[in-house]
């Protein structure tokens, strides 16, 4: 009896600490998704706009290369710097900003061949069976006008290397063409949402968000924008060159190795086409609807 006392008399301090216990919440992982944003507590209108042009070409790059021999090293290269050294005076007389060059080494030793009784050639490579060496200067170009493309690619071929490659070029976009493709971007979005609130029997009100990224426009909002493609079309017009100043009259000097590389290029001339490329931008605009 004594027990049961005391154990109904244990009941309601029991029942009082449930009750003083807080709740606990189960632990969920927040979903990065469900956040809503504070442009969306209202009624609103997301609208991207879309601005597209067709850009010429303004990058090209190409590499040359020319190979020196020699018993050592330090002869090979010196060989190698001597075939281009008349170049790279007559490309970095121009600006930085309208021609950059770079140069690197690439050396390599060769070994001394025998044949062996059955006539099959069999290469060394032995350390001390090195018969000379190979240097190769790789000479890299970096156009950024297109107005001098075509004399300094004929400037390069003139100087006879031993391997030049294609010409590769690219649309780097500039300030000033960004700005007129977002602006256009944010004009067709305002055209866009006239119209689709008028369709729904809405009225447009101000805007509450321009997000030049045009992530707000999207389903994932936080999702990462992808890249965007540039579709070439190869069209462009052909570059005028003119050759180098004529020598005044009266008895003239002996050329330069200089002037006779800018001559022969003259002689020359490479028709080289920068391409168009397709640039595009979008633009999300945030409108309330009244």
């Amino acid at each position: 009896m004594r027990r049961l006392w005391i154990g109904l008399c244990a009941l309601p301090l029991l029942a009082a600490e449930a009750e003083a216990a807080p709740p606990v919440k189960s632990v969920e992982t927040p979903d990065r998704f469900d956040a809503v944003p504070w442009w969306m507590q209202r009624a609103v209108l997301p609208q991207t706009g879309y601005a597209e042009t067709e850009v010429e070409a303004n990058r090209a790059t190409f590499a040359a290369r020319f190979k020196g021999t020699g018993k050592t090293a330090s002869e090979a290269q010196n060989e190698a710097v001597a075939q281009a050294e008349t170049l790279i005076s007559a490309l970095r007389q121009r600006q930085p900003e309208v021609v950059r060059v770079t140069t690197d080494f690439a050396v390599q030793a060769f070994h001394e061949q025998h044949r062996d009784k059955d006539g099959r050639q069999i290469a060394n490579v032995r350390g001390d069976k090195i018969k000379g060496y190979d240097a190769t200067l790789t000479l890299r170009v970096e156009v950024r006008d297109m107005a001098v493309l075509e004399p300094v690619y004929a400037l390069v071929l003139a100087s006879a290397p031993t391997q030049v490659d294609r010409v590769a070029f690219s649309l780097k976009p500039d300030n000033a063409l960004r700005e007129r493709l977002r602006n256009e971007a944010t004009r067709d979005a305002a055209v866009r949402a006239q119209g689709a609130a008028h369709a729904s029997g809405s009225a447009l009100g101000g805007i509450r968000l321009i997000d030049p990224s045009g992530r707000a426009c999207r389903a994932d909002l936080l999702g990462r924008r992808p890249d965007a493609n540039a579709d070439i079309a190869i069209r462009g017009q052909r570059v005028e060159y003119k050759g180098p100043p004529q020598m005044v009259s009266g008895p003239p000097p002996p050329p330069s190795p200089l002037y006779q590389l800018e001559a022969r290029a003259a002689e020359n001339a490479f028709i080289q086409t920068p391409p168009l490329y397709r640039a595009r931008a979008e633009t999300c605009v945030v409108y309330d609807l009244k």
